[in-house]
Order: structure tokens, then C-alpha cells, then sequence
């Protein structure tokens, strides 16, 4: 499958698919992201899977506008109304769908806390054994001595980082002392350009795109997302798991990663003066840092063991009667 929309390759994608599945006859079809998920649904109806199970992990039509918008709410719908269970990672999620009527005609189920899978609190931790930093990234921190906003994931216009270069902004204006250590792809964010103003003022570690988050989770004394949209971000709960508090915002999903002001904080979409506030007060007082913290990994630690995630999902797909 293309990842980008492709009309001749997804139906040849769609018939691939059919045929795959004629050949094997799964008891169950699982898929999940937009293209997968409607390949898959496609397919598996016309192939008759008995349970064809769509993970709904997030709502591209929640930030895009115009027709792109129109052709995502048609798509979305489709894909749930040929799915014969939808289970959504996060509450706020399955809310939200329903709100915007592109659940098919479907009912949309959320297991235990939500998440699509959880998080490996043995691997993600501070004691686990990790690669090291790349030597310049970690010198230049420990250089700094300051504490260390995070950012790790995709940087993108959803991600929310022109809000968290204006919050950022103001921090720097107030006088607060902190460094910044960014990682992740860039997919169009514009985050040179929007760095540029604080770069003068604090160090900007830019790492990129790696394999391995852990190194840098361990290193950051908080997080920030302040997505526009999500399903239920996993980042956070590795984070969490890491001791590492986030400050989230109030979009879809990002409200069911952290609980406000016990494992983080949650501000409202955009508000750079809220989210300013918020990374003002958890640089400013360490103690509440390792609070929130401790409460995070115990939060992920009780809630979101993968192994319970999985069995919550086969016991939903058990449950039908169909699956043996």
C-alpha cells in the first residue's frame, strides 16, 4: 500500500488484499491507520472474514478543511459501516467520532483504559539498559545544567509546534531558564523558522528522527504535546513509564494520556499562555516533577501493561462467538 492517497494503486492494494485473504480465511481482520483500514475493510467484506475489527486510532477530518475534510468524513464512515466491531484507543476518541456521525451506523467500543497497545514498563524505564545519546546532544545538556523541555514526536501542523514555540516564547520573555531537546522527523512543521526567536535565549537540541526515544525520555525533565488531535499518544505513556510528566493538550485523545494535575497537565488547544504557565511551574519546582512523575509510571504501570491491552482485545473479539 501507498501511504498517500493513490486511487489505481489502492485498488490494486484492495484486490491483493481480497485474494491474500480468499487464500488463508483468517477468523479475524484486523487493521488500523485511514489507508490500511480502508483497504482492509474493503477487502475483508468482499473476502467474508466473519470479525473484521477496525482500530480506530485517530480522526484525520479533525484538522483538515474543505473537500479533504468531506472525502475523510465519507471515508471514515465507510470504513466503519463495513467493519463489524470498531474499537477506539481512547475515550475521548470514540466520543468524538460519534459527534461527527462517521461511525457507520456502529457502535464504538473502548477496552479498559484505552491505548492501542499499551506500554512495556520494563523497557521503558529509567533503570532499563539503553544505547547512550548521540555524545554531542548529550554534552551539550549536561553543559547547560538547566532543566529540559521535551518534545518527541512527528513534527508536523498537527503536532501543535507553532503553539509550543509561542509558549516557549513567552517562557523565555519571563526570564525562565530551561533548555529545549526536540525529537522527531520533520514533516512540515516549519520548526527552524519557529525556534528561531528562542534559539538566542535557551539551547535547541534538534535531534531527528530515532529508533530508540529512550536515551532522550531519560534526559528530559517534562514533556509537552500540545496536539491538535490523537488517538491516545503513545509518547506520553512512554514517558510516563520513564517517570517524565507531560503536559498535554485538551484535544482528542491527548485528555484520556495524562491525568491532570496528578501525572501532568492539560491545557486547551492553542493556548500558548496556558501551556507557558504550565511548563513554567514544573521547571520551576523539582519537586513536583518527581511527583507527577512517580505518579505517571504508576498510572502506566497499573493501567497499560500490554499483555493486559492484548487480552482485553482477544477476549472482545472471543466474545462474538465467531472467533475460536
Amino acid at each position: 500500500m501507498r501511504r498517500d492517497p493513490s486511487p489505481w494503486s489502492d485498488i490494486r492494494s484492495v484486490i491483493q488484499a481480497y485474494r491474500l485473504l480468499r487464500r488463508i480465511q483468517p477468523d479475524v481482520l484486523v487493521y488500523a491507520t485511514p489507508k490500511a483500514s480502508l483497504v482492509g475493510a474493503l477487502a475483508g467484506a468482499l473476502a467474508r472474514v466473519p470479525i473484521r475489527v477496525y482500530e480506530l486510532w485517530g480522526l484525520r477530518l479533525e484538522t483538515s478543511v474543505g473537500l479533504a475534510q468531506r472525502v475523510f468524513r465519507v471515508l471514515e464512515t465507510l470504513t466503519a459501516r463495513l467493519s463489524t466491531l470498531v474499537i477506539a484507543n481512547s475515550r475521548s476518541l470514540a466520543e468524538r467520532a460519534i459527534q461527527l456521525g462517521v461511525n457507520g451506523g456502529r457502535d464504538i467500543v473502548v477496552l479498559g483504559h484505552g491505548s492501542s497497545h499499551g506500554v512495556d514498563a520494563s523497557f521503558f524505564s529509567p533503570l532499563a539498559a539503553m544505547p547512550d545519546p548521540d555524545l554531542e546532544t548529550q554534552t551539550a545538556v549536561v553543559k547547560s545544567g538547566t532543566p529540559v523541555v521535551g518534545f518527541i514526536g512527528r513534527l508536523h501542523p498537527d503536532k501543535g509546534i507553532d503553539t509550543l514555540a509561542e509558549a516557549l516564547g513567552i517562557c523565555v520573555s519571563r526570564g525562565l531558564k530551561f533548555q529545549l531537546l526536540v525529537v522527531g522527523g520533520d514533516e512540515g512543521a516549519g520548526l527552524s523558522q519557529l525556534l528561531e526567536p528562542v534559539r538566542a535565549e535557551i539551547p535547541v537540541h534538534v535531534v531527528g528522527h530515532t529508533p530508540d526515544p529512550r536515551p532522550y525520555l531519560r534526559m528530559m525533565d517534562l514533556l509537552v504535546l500540545p496536539s491538535k488531535r490523537e488517538g491516545f499518544p503513545n509518547v506520553v505513556l512512554e514517558a510516563a513509564s520513564m517517570k517524565v510528566p507531560a503536559v498535554v493538550s485538551d484535544a482528542t485523545g491527548c485528555v484520556d494520556s495524562v491525568v491532570a494535575d496528578e501525572t501532568g497537565m492539560i491545557e486547551p488547544v492553542g493556548d500558548a499562555n496556558s501551556f507557558a504557565a504550565a511548563i513554567t511551574r514544573l521547571v520551576e519546582d523539582g519537586r513536583l516533577r518527581a511527583q507527577m512523575g512517580a505518579a505517571a509510571r504508576q498510572r502506566a504501570v497499573a493501567h497499560f501493561a500490554p499483555s493486559d491491552v492484548w487480552a482485553l482485545h482477544s477476549a472482545r473479539w472471543r466474545s462474538t462467538g465467531l472467533a475460536q
